[in-house]
């Protein structure tokens, strides 16, 4: 499998990854992990089209993690959507190999304090960012593909 990117975006599938992107990486397969709405078939078909013309796939976590370690999954470039540094670490879990995670939008809520103007976290993304970081995973923000990528282990003093 190569993964060109896993991208953390709580927004998941939208313009930013389809149209800046999609372009950029060109997917063979586009991937969201997600336990929640791999559960609701009308979630499901929203997300597949708002993919566009790339082949776009639903996953639990799990089924995900078993599709990304299938020899099939071998051949293709694949670009992996994923709500929250939590998820990467349930991937990991699951033995499935990344090396290097971009976070490309964990918006304001509630309880979350600012990073960067797209970078919102609370406590539990900082311990699950440190456990990324202590598994020797690359922790990066950038929104756009002609970014400045940010240093966000750096940022957040965990690197």
């Amino acid at each position: 499998m190569s993964l060109e990117m896993v991208r953390i975006d709580d927004r998941l599938i939208h313009g930013q990854v389809v149209v800046g992107w999609c372009p950029y990486l060109r997917p063979d397969r586009l991937i969201l992990c997600d336990d929640e709405i791999a559960s609701s078939e009308w979630e499901c078909e929203i997300y597949r089209d708002a993919g566009g013309e790339y082949t776009t796939s639903i996953y639990s976590i799990r089924s995900g993690a078993d599709y990304l370690k299938d020899s099939e999954s071998h051949a293709q470039k694949i670009f992996l959507v994923v709500a929250t540094p939590g998820v990467v670490l349930e991937l990991l879990d699951c033995g499935v190999k990344i090396e290097r995670v971009t976070v490309g939008g964990m918006h304001y809520q509630a309880g979350k304090r600012k990073i960067s103007n797209y970078i919102y976290i609370d406590d539990k993304d900082l311990k699950d960012f440190r456990s990324l970081a202590s598994r020797k995973v690359m922790i990066e923000g950038l929104d756009l593909p002609n970014c400045k990528p940010i240093n966000l282990a750096k940022r957040l003093g965990i690197s």
